[in-house]
């Protein structure tokens, strides 16, 4: 593979894709379609768990735009070492994140795990502020 990250095919298009195919067949398909694939992804912080791995958390995000499928999309995951990243402490969710790495894992229930190379926190604008503090009074 070249060293350029896709756009294409997004998470809800992969798992869509999987869900169509036959389930024993699936696995096959995934190693030699998606894994190791280059990816960039528009999303938006969802949460961070503990992993019991200190200082590494396991940080999911979901896509981010209004897309007829929004609804049904599943997590991307990424692990990220906060200590090196002291950015993502003040995260909220709903802050947009654009996502650069490779696919190391999908779970057709759980969603696409990625090994990021970097991430870009992006500046709040006039939409983030409403979409943050709608999410933060869950």
């Amino acid at each position: 593979m070249s060293g350029a990250y896709l756009r294409t095919p997004t998470p809800a298009r992969i798992l869509r894709a999987l869900k169509r195919a036959p389930a024993l067949q699936r696995d096959d398909i995934i190693a030699a379609t998606y894994i190791g694939m280059r990816v960039c992804w528009k999303t938006r912080f969802f949460d961070a768990l503990d992993i019991n791995r200190d200082p590494i958390r396991q940080f999911s995000f979901t896509q981010r735009g209004w897309h007829r499928f929004a609804r049904f999309d599943q997590p991307i995951y990424a692990l990220i070492d906060i200590d090196r990243h002291p950015e993502t402490h003040p995260l909220r969710r709903g802050r947009r994140v654009d996502l650069y790495g490779t696919i190391v894992k999908i779970d057709t229930v759980l969603g696409v795990t990625l090994a990021l190379d970097r991430f870009e926190i992006l500046p709040v604008n006039l939409l983030d502020r409403f979409v943050v503090m709608g999410d933060s009074r869950i």
